[in-house]
């Protein structure tokens, strides 16, 4: 999955498990925030490894992201692919 098939939102716990279905979500903590050339790379800590976005500047600052808040990534699950380890 590329991190701009990744769409962010900032909700609480009870917000998200009540709005969204539960394949397609990922819920976190935002690690990092980089901007660069109008678009905003963020890395949400899941637990087992980081995922990273990323999302517009003008998505990032309507979320008002900060690292350190709690947010979930949404992906389709078309756009996941699967690797297989060959040892």
């Amino acid at each position: 999955m590329l991190p701009a098939d990744m769409m962010l939102g900032k909700l609480t716990k009870e917000e998200i498990l009540v709005r969204i279905s539960a394949p397609n979500k990922l819920v976190g903590k935002v690690a990092s925030i980089k901007e660069s050339s109008g678009m905003t790379e963020v890395v949400i800590d899941i637990g087992d490894q980081p995922v990273t976005a990323v999302i517009t500047a003008g998505a990032a600052d309507a979320l008002s992201l900060r690292p350190g808040d709690e947010v979930f990534a949404m992906f389709n699950a078309t756009s996941v692919m699967l690797i297989k380890d060959t040892k």
